[in-house]
C-alpha cells in the first residue's frame, strides 16, 4: 500500500512539473503580443487543478485493486471451505446409506436361512423374506412371474453396500447344481455376514476419534483468531490488508481443508 501511495504522489508531482514550456519558439516572437496577458501563476494553477484529480483517481484505483484482491482471496477461501464441507457431508451420507443397506442384507439373509430351516422351498422363502426387506422385492416378483430371480439378486449385489448378496447368489446356484441343502449354506453365509457387520462396527467406532480429531484441528485456526483479538490484536485486518496476510489466509485454509480431506480419505 505504501508503494502505491508513493507511485500516486510521483504521478502528481510529474503532472505538476511537466507541461508546455514557458519560453515560446522563434516563430512565436514574430507574432504580435496579445493585449490580454495571462497572469504568471495561471499555468501552475492549471496544472495543479489537473494533477489533483489525476492523483485521486490513481489512489482510488490502487485502493480498489487492493480491495478487489482481498475479495478474491476471501471468495477463494469460502469456495474451498464450502467444497470441503460438502465433500465431507456427502461422504458421510453415502457411508450411512451403504451401512444401512449392508445391515439390511445381513438381516434378509438371516430371514432366508430361517425360512429354509422351517422347511420352506427357496422360492417361497424368498417371497416371505421380501415382505419385510424391500431389497429382495424385485427378485421375489421375478420369481413369481417365472423368471430368473438369481440374476436379479446378482444385479442388486452391484449396488453400494449390497455386496453381501453375492455369496447368497453363489451358494444358491451351487446348491441348485449339486443338490445340496441350502439351509446349511445360507446359515454359514448369514453367520459370515453378521461377523463382518460386527467388525465394521468396531472399525467405525475406532475411527470416530481420529475423524473427530482431524475436524477439530481444522477448527483450531478460528480459536487462534479469537485469541488474537483477546490480546488486543487485529488479525482479520492483517489477513486482508496486506499481501503477506492474504497469502497466510489462503495457505492456512488450503492446509486445513487438505488435512480434513486426507484424514477422511484414510478413514474411508
Amino acid at each position: 500500500m505504501m508503494a502505491v501511495l508513493a507511485l500516486a504522489l510521483g504521478v502528481a508531482a510529474a503532472l505538476l512539473w511537466c507541461g508546455p514550456s514557458a519560453e515560446p519558439g522563434w516563430h512565436r516572437r514574430l507574432e504580435p503580443v496579445p493585449v490580454a496577458v495571462e497572469p504568471v501563476g495561471a499555468p501552475a494553477r492549471r496544472r495543479l487543478v489537473l494533477a489533483v484529480p489525476a492523483a485521486g483517481i490513481v489512489v482510488l484505483g490502487a485502493v480498489g485493486v487492493s480491495w478487489g484482491i482481498a475479495a478474491a482471496v476471501v471468495t477463494a477461501c469460502l469456495l474451498v471451505l464450502g467444497g470441503t464441507a460438502a465433500w465431507v457431508v456427502h461422504g458421510q451420507l453415502r457411508e450411512h446409506r451403504e451401512q444401512r443397506r449392508a445391515d439390511e442384507v445381513a438381516r434378509a439373509c438371516a430371514v432366508l436361512a430361517g425360512e429354509l430351516r422351517v422347511g420352506k422351498v427357496p422360492g417361497d422363502a424368498l417371497t416371505t423374506a421380501a415382505e419385510d426387506h424391500p431389497l429382495l422385492a424385485s427378485a421375489a416378483a421375478v420369481h413369481r412371474s417365472g423368471g430368473d430371480s438369481l440374476a436379479v439378486l446378482e444385479r442388486a449385489a452391484d449396488r453400494p453396500g449390497a455386496g453381501g448378496l453375492r455369496p447368497v447368489v453363489e451358494a444358491w446356484r451351487l446348491c441348485q447344481r449339486t443338490g445340496a441343502s441350502m439351509t446349511d449354506a445360507l446359515d454359514r453365509v448369514s453367520a459370515a455376514l453378521r461377523a463382518d457387520r460386527e467388525v465394521q462396527r468396531v472399525v467405525r467406532a475406532e475411527l470416530a476419534a481420529a475423524r473427530a480429531t482431524g475436524r477439530l484441528m481444522a477448527v483450531l485456526p478460528l480459536v487462534g483468531l479469537a485469541l488474537g483479538y483477546a490480546i488486543g490484536g487485529d488479525p482479520i485486518s492483517f489477513l486482508l490488508s496486506s499481501w503477506v496476510g492474504q497469502l497466510c489466509l489462503l495457505g492456512g485454509v488450503l492446509l486445513a481443508c487438505g488435512g480434513v480431506l486426507w484424514s477422511e480419505r484414510l478413514a474411508s
